[in-house]
Protein backbone atom coordinates (compact mmCIF):
# COMPACT_ATOMS: atom_id res chain seq x y z
CA UNK A 1 0.00 0.00 0.00
CA UNK A 2 1.31 3.57 -0.95
CA UNK A 3 2.26 5.49 1.60
CA UNK A 4 -0.58 8.41 1.08
CA UNK A 5 -2.84 5.86 1.49
CA UNK A 6 -1.87 4.15 4.91
CA UNK A 7 -1.65 8.02 6.15
CA UNK A 8 -5.67 8.26 5.04
CA UNK A 9 -6.40 5.20 6.64
CA UNK A 10 -4.66 6.33 10.03
CA UNK A 11 -5.98 9.79 9.88
CA UNK A 12 -9.47 8.60 9.37
CA UNK A 13 -8.94 6.07 12.14
CA UNK A 14 -7.66 8.82 14.85
CA UNK A 15 -10.66 11.48 13.79
CA UNK A 16 -13.46 8.83 13.86
CA UNK A 17 -11.93 7.31 17.42
CA UNK A 18 -11.74 11.22 18.58
CA UNK A 19 -15.59 11.00 17.15
CA UNK A 20 -17.09 7.90 18.95
CA UNK A 21 -15.01 9.21 22.44
CA UNK A 22 -16.29 12.30 22.36
CA UNK A 23 -19.62 11.90 21.45
CA UNK A 24 -19.59 8.89 24.73
CA UNK A 25 -18.32 10.98 27.14
CA UNK A 26 -20.69 12.15 29.91
CA UNK A 27 -21.87 15.47 28.72
CA UNK A 28 -19.54 15.65 25.43
CA UNK A 29 -19.60 16.97 22.11
CA UNK A 30 -18.86 16.62 18.67
CA UNK A 31 -19.09 19.08 16.07
CA UNK A 32 -17.94 19.29 12.52
CA UNK A 33 -17.25 21.67 9.72
CA UNK A 34 -15.53 21.36 6.37
CA UNK A 35 -12.29 22.54 7.82
CA UNK A 36 -12.92 21.65 11.39
CA UNK A 37 -13.68 18.67 13.90
CA UNK A 38 -14.67 19.89 17.64
CA UNK A 39 -14.62 16.58 19.93
CA UNK A 40 -14.79 17.24 23.63
CA UNK A 41 -15.68 16.93 27.44
CA UNK A 42 -16.99 19.24 30.28
CA UNK A 43 -13.49 19.13 31.82
CA UNK A 44 -10.99 21.51 32.02
CA UNK A 45 -7.77 19.30 30.71
CA UNK A 46 -7.19 20.25 27.20
CA UNK A 47 -6.02 17.10 26.07
CA UNK A 48 -9.79 16.23 25.83
CA UNK A 49 -11.46 19.43 24.10
CA UNK A 50 -10.01 19.33 20.84
CA UNK A 51 -10.04 21.30 17.75
CA UNK A 52 -8.90 18.85 14.54
CA UNK A 53 -7.90 21.15 11.65
CA UNK A 54 -8.84 18.34 8.88
CA UNK A 55 -5.94 17.02 6.64
CA UNK A 56 -5.27 19.70 3.60
CA UNK A 57 -7.00 22.95 5.47
CA UNK A 58 -4.63 25.66 6.45
CA UNK A 59 -4.43 25.79 10.34
CA UNK A 60 -4.13 29.60 10.87
CA UNK A 61 -7.76 29.98 8.72
CA UNK A 62 -8.77 28.25 11.32
CA UNK A 63 -7.68 29.47 14.65
CA UNK A 64 -10.09 32.29 15.22
CA UNK A 65 -12.98 29.26 14.95
CA UNK A 66 -11.37 27.29 17.42
CA UNK A 67 -10.36 29.90 19.69
CA UNK A 68 -14.28 31.19 19.57
CA UNK A 69 -15.94 27.97 20.10
CA UNK A 70 -13.70 27.17 23.21
CA UNK A 71 -13.85 30.47 24.61
CA UNK A 72 -17.73 30.33 24.22
CA UNK A 73 -17.46 27.01 26.51
CA UNK A 74 -14.74 28.78 29.12
CA UNK A 75 -12.42 25.44 28.88
CA UNK A 76 -8.77 25.16 27.67
CA UNK A 77 -7.71 23.20 24.49
CA UNK A 78 -5.76 21.14 21.94
CA UNK A 79 -5.38 22.58 18.53
CA UNK A 80 -4.16 19.41 16.58
CA UNK A 81 -3.39 19.41 12.77
CA UNK A 82 -1.44 17.26 10.45
CA UNK A 83 2.49 18.56 10.17
CA UNK A 84 2.07 19.86 6.16
CA UNK A 85 4.96 21.62 4.50
CA UNK A 86 2.59 23.32 2.48
CA UNK A 87 1.28 25.49 5.55
CA UNK A 88 3.35 27.29 8.54
CA UNK A 89 0.96 28.24 10.95
CA UNK A 90 3.24 28.50 13.86
CA UNK A 91 3.58 32.73 14.25
CA UNK A 92 0.01 32.94 13.79
CA UNK A 93 -0.75 29.93 16.10
CA UNK A 94 2.09 32.21 18.79
CA UNK A 95 0.14 35.28 17.68
CA UNK A 96 -3.32 33.84 19.41
CA UNK A 97 -1.42 32.95 22.42
CA UNK A 98 -1.38 29.32 21.74
CA UNK A 99 1.67 27.44 23.00
CA UNK A 100 3.16 24.19 21.48
CA UNK A 101 2.60 21.22 23.06
CA UNK A 102 4.89 18.82 21.11
CA UNK A 103 3.66 16.25 18.78
CA UNK A 104 1.94 12.91 17.83
CA UNK A 105 3.44 10.42 15.26
CA UNK A 106 0.53 8.29 13.93
CA UNK A 107 2.14 4.76 13.29
CA UNK A 108 0.89 2.00 10.83
CA UNK A 109 1.76 -1.93 10.80
CA UNK A 110 0.39 -4.38 8.77
CA UNK A 111 -1.42 -6.49 11.11
CA UNK A 112 0.16 -9.94 10.05
CA UNK A 113 3.49 -8.30 11.10
CA UNK A 114 2.57 -8.06 14.92
CA UNK A 115 3.52 -10.59 16.69
CA UNK A 116 0.77 -12.31 18.67
CA UNK A 117 2.40 -13.71 21.50
CA UNK A 118 2.19 -11.77 24.42
CA UNK A 119 4.77 -12.68 26.73
CA UNK A 120 4.25 -14.05 30.57
CA UNK A 121 0.60 -12.39 31.70
CA UNK A 122 -2.48 -13.16 30.35
CA UNK A 123 -4.39 -10.75 28.62
CA UNK A 124 -8.55 -11.21 29.08
CA UNK A 125 -10.99 -8.68 26.83
CA UNK A 126 -13.19 -6.83 29.24
CA UNK A 127 -16.77 -7.03 30.09
CA UNK A 128 -18.77 -5.44 32.84
CA UNK A 129 -17.49 -7.18 35.31
CA UNK A 130 -13.73 -6.02 34.93
CA UNK A 131 -14.78 -2.53 33.70
CA UNK A 132 -13.80 -0.93 36.76
CA UNK A 133 -10.16 -2.37 37.76
CA UNK A 134 -10.16 -1.32 33.05
CA UNK A 135 -10.71 1.88 34.27
CA UNK A 136 -8.55 2.29 37.20
CA UNK A 137 -6.16 1.04 35.67
CA UNK A 138 -6.32 3.27 32.83
CA UNK A 139 -6.52 6.78 35.04
CA UNK A 140 -3.54 4.97 37.07
CA UNK A 141 -1.26 4.34 34.13
CA UNK A 142 -2.07 8.25 32.57
CA UNK A 143 -1.70 10.03 36.01
CA UNK A 144 -5.33 11.24 35.70
CA UNK A 145 -9.06 11.00 38.26
CA UNK A 146 -10.89 8.34 38.16
CA UNK A 147 -13.97 10.21 38.30
CA UNK A 148 -12.78 11.74 35.06
CA UNK A 149 -11.67 8.61 33.45
CA UNK A 150 -15.19 7.09 34.67
CA UNK A 151 -17.21 10.63 32.84
CA UNK A 152 -14.57 10.08 29.31
CA UNK A 153 -14.68 6.47 28.96
CA UNK A 154 -18.16 5.47 30.08
CA UNK A 155 -19.09 1.39 31.25
CA UNK A 156 -21.64 1.45 28.33
CA UNK A 157 -18.41 1.42 25.87
CA UNK A 158 -18.14 -2.66 27.22
CA UNK A 159 -21.24 -4.31 25.55
CA UNK A 160 -20.92 -1.89 22.52
CA UNK A 161 -19.25 -3.36 18.88
CA UNK A 162 -17.70 -0.17 18.60
CA UNK A 163 -14.90 -0.50 21.75
CA UNK A 164 -12.96 -3.61 22.98
CA UNK A 165 -11.00 -3.25 26.03
CA UNK A 166 -8.18 -5.36 27.23
CA UNK A 167 -6.48 -6.03 30.53
CA UNK A 168 -3.46 -7.60 31.32
CA UNK A 169 -3.07 -10.06 34.56
CA UNK A 170 0.05 -10.68 36.50
CA UNK A 171 -0.01 -12.38 39.70
CA UNK A 172 -3.95 -11.56 39.89
CA UNK A 173 -3.79 -7.89 39.42
CA UNK A 174 -4.44 -5.79 36.40
CA UNK A 175 -1.15 -4.40 34.95
CA UNK A 176 -1.66 -3.06 32.49
CA UNK A 177 -4.65 -1.71 29.42
CA UNK A 178 -5.39 -0.83 25.83
CA UNK A 179 -8.48 -0.50 23.48
CA UNK A 180 -9.79 -1.65 20.42
CA UNK A 181 -11.52 0.72 17.85
CA UNK A 182 -12.38 -0.59 14.56
CA UNK A 183 -13.25 1.83 11.82
CA UNK A 184 -13.26 1.02 8.10
CA UNK A 185 -11.68 -2.07 8.77
CA UNK A 186 -8.51 -0.57 10.17
CA UNK A 187 -7.69 -1.46 14.10
CA UNK A 188 -7.19 1.40 16.42
CA UNK A 189 -5.16 0.80 19.37
CA UNK A 190 -6.13 3.43 21.76
CA UNK A 191 -5.82 4.05 26.16
CA UNK A 192 -2.59 1.27 26.13
CA UNK A 193 -1.88 2.28 30.11
CA UNK A 194 0.61 0.38 32.30
CA UNK A 195 1.06 1.82 36.06
CA UNK A 196 4.24 3.20 36.68
CA UNK A 197 4.85 0.01 38.85
CA UNK A 198 4.39 -2.28 36.25
CA UNK A 199 5.98 -0.65 33.62
CA UNK A 200 9.28 -2.50 31.51
CA UNK A 201 8.00 -6.10 32.05
CA UNK A 202 6.33 -6.16 28.62
CA UNK A 203 3.02 -5.46 29.33
CA UNK A 204 1.89 -2.65 27.01
CA UNK A 205 3.01 -4.63 24.16
CA UNK A 206 1.13 -7.58 25.52
CA UNK A 207 -2.18 -5.80 25.80
CA UNK A 208 -1.26 -3.76 22.40
CA UNK A 209 -0.85 -7.09 20.28
CA UNK A 210 -3.72 -8.92 21.73
CA UNK A 211 -5.83 -6.28 20.70
CA UNK A 212 -4.19 -6.02 17.21
CA UNK A 213 -5.32 -9.66 17.11
CA UNK A 214 -8.80 -9.32 17.79
CA UNK A 215 -8.62 -6.16 15.10
CA UNK A 216 -7.63 -9.16 12.80
CA UNK A 217 -10.08 -11.62 13.67
CA UNK A 218 -12.37 -8.57 12.63
CA UNK A 219 -11.22 -8.25 9.31
CA UNK A 220 -8.61 -5.59 10.10
CA UNK A 221 -5.43 -5.87 7.52
CA UNK A 222 -4.24 -3.18 8.96
CA UNK A 223 -3.50 -1.55 12.56
CA UNK A 224 -2.39 2.26 13.71
CA UNK A 225 -1.85 3.79 16.77
CA UNK A 226 -0.53 7.17 18.27
CA UNK A 227 2.53 6.88 19.98
CA UNK A 228 3.47 8.55 23.38
CA UNK A 229 7.32 9.41 23.25
CA UNK A 230 7.39 6.97 26.10
CA UNK A 231 5.84 3.92 23.85
CA UNK A 232 7.57 4.98 20.67
CA UNK A 233 10.15 2.68 20.76
CA UNK A 234 8.40 -0.11 21.99
CA UNK A 235 5.86 0.54 18.86
CA UNK A 236 8.88 0.76 16.74
CA UNK A 237 10.07 -2.67 17.29
CA UNK A 238 6.57 -4.16 17.27
CA UNK A 239 6.91 -3.11 13.27
CA UNK A 240 4.66 -0.30 13.49
CA UNK A 241 6.33 2.58 11.57
CA UNK A 242 5.35 6.60 11.16
CA UNK A 243 3.28 7.72 8.54
CA UNK A 244 2.83 11.16 9.71
CA UNK A 245 2.88 13.69 12.46
CA UNK A 246 -0.11 15.60 13.85
CA UNK A 247 0.98 18.56 15.47
CA UNK A 248 -0.80 19.96 19.13
CA UNK A 249 -0.79 23.71 20.35
CA UNK A 250 -1.96 24.38 23.61
CA UNK A 251 -4.74 26.87 24.51
CA UNK A 252 -6.15 28.47 27.32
Amino acid sequence: METSDLVELAENNYLAAWRLLGSRAFGGTVVETEAVLFACAPCSVQYFNNAFVKPGVDPSDCIETATSFFADRRTPFTFRFRSDDRFDPDHALESAGLTSGGSSPLMVAASTDIDAAVGDCEVRQVDERAWHDHISTIADGFGMPLDLVESLIPAALSTSHEYAGFNAYSDGKVVSTSALIVIDGVAGVYNVATPAAYRGRGFGGATTRAAVVEGLRRGCAYTTLQASEMGYSLYAEMGYRTVVEWRNYNGT
